[in-house]
């Protein structure tokens, strides 16, 4: 997903290669597949990823400013929180598409200009942003089980019309969520160091007036306790932990939910009810998300056998979670009716939904006249005959 821990080329992954030979007994089935397996990550990396990022990439960051822009004419607690959270997948969308632009410039077009140290630095602070606005969102969604099964809680309690979720505290979570990100950050910032190649050699290949020209690149730092203590720090963090604690979130929440249930005099007259069951399953939908992407993420990374096949998956993990990203957006879409009526009043939508309109009275006036020219044809035809056989009973006569 991030270059700063999927670019590691420490003895580490060596080791773990060697232990996942020795576990397999170097079968040739089991290396043939993995062979194969790393092939085909290759290929999809070089010739569909790009181009396929760039569409999420633009896709997912359109999606959320449309729902920043909207959640901010209904705004409350929640939708505040919601906002926040969208604010962070719109800046990961953002700075993904920085990132691919800046490795098809770097590495395809072989531009000078990417090559100086301070391009090299400004990627540098793009990979730790796009793990720490990665680390956000998780932590939003994270928040976002806690609020939700106490707001089902306070509902079943006699108390319920008591508002406990309000701006103060919601405000007093962000920031919590964001100074959380940026101690876990600097640590993962320091794992990465600004190095300097004499020449690149793939783009002297194809270029001869770069030989000899330097080039700076962002790779890991020398000491290997710090990446190996980054490396971990991040799939704990970021993946396995949130993604065990969103696991049990989910079953309280199902069970409170179902308590509710339960108040069906309560539950099926107050429309304050339905709502909250509605955010609830959007909130669930939201999590269950989350926890089928990053916890086999987490666990094939930290997995010793694994670890080879997980850093080869870079790039479909990076799709995934821009892909994670418009889910979200279709989700907010599809459980709230005034983003949905927002969207279709878009001018774009609406200028869409006109000119589907015209086209269809177009082709209905133009059947329309087929059909009457059909009629006026047959109607024709049936003069015709009716005169020629007036004309063959008089040539009888």
């Amino acid at each position: 997903m991030f270059p700063i821990f999927f670019a590691l080329d420490t003895d580490i992954f060596e080791i773990n290669h060697s232990a996942a030979t020795i576990a397999t007994g170097g079968s040739s089935d089991v290396e043939a597949v993995m062979n194969a397996t790393l092939s085909g990550l290759t290929w999809y990396g070089s010739t569909i990823h790009p181009p396929l990022v760039l569409v999420l990439c633009i896709a997912g960051a359109c999606g959320h400013l449309f729902t920043i822009t909207t959640l901010q004419t209904m705004l409350n607690p929640t939708n505040a929180l919601l906002i926040s959270m969208s604010c962070c997948q719109l800046l990961l969308c953002v700075n993904f598409l920085y990132a691919t632009l800046f490795k098809w410039a770097s590495d395809d077009l072989c531009l000078s200009f990417f090559f100086s140290e301070w391009m090299a630095r400004s990627m540098h602070i793009s990979v730790t942003l796009a793990v720490l606005l990665h680390m956000a969102g998780v932590f939003h969604v994270v928040a976002l089980s806690i609020v939700r099964y106490y707001s089902l809680k306070k509902l079943a309690a006699a108390n319920s019309s008591i508002p406990w979720f309000t701006y103060p505290i919601c405000k007093r979570i962000i920031i919590m969520i964001y100074i959380s990100v940026f101690i876990i950050a600097v640590p993962l910032f320091s794992a990465s160091e600004i190095g300097m190649r004499e020449e690149k050699e793939d783009c002297v290949d194809r270029y001869r007036n770069l030989a000899n020209v330097p080039a700076y690149e962002l790779q890991m730092a020398d000491n290997e306790s710090l990446v190996t203590f980054n490396f971990w720090l991040f799939n704990l963090c970021d993946k396995l932990i949130p993604s065990v604690f969103l696991c049990v979130m989910t079953w309280l929440i199902l069970q409170k939910l179902n308590e509710v249930k339960r108040m069906s005099e309560r539950f099926t007259n107050s429309q304050r009810d339905k709502q909250h069951h509605r955010t609830t399953m959007m909130i669930l939908t939201i999590m269950f998300v989350f926890i089928i992407v990053e916890m086999p993420q987490g666990l094939l990374a930290l997995n010793p056998y694994t670890s080879d096949l997980s850093r080869a998956m870079g790039d479909l993990n990076e799709m995934i979670t821009l892909l994670t990203s418009c889910i979200i957006f279709a989700l907010f879409c599809s459980t709230s009716g005034k983003v949905r009526q927002a969207l279709f009043d878009t001018p774009c939508i609406r200028f869409m939904r006109k000119a589907d309109a015209n086209i269809s009275a177009r082709l209905c006036r133009r059947s329309s006249k087929t059909k009457d020219r059909t009629l006026l044809g047959e109607k024709m035809l049936e003069v015709v005959t009716s005169d020629m056989d007036r004309s063959q009973r008089f040539d009888s006569v």
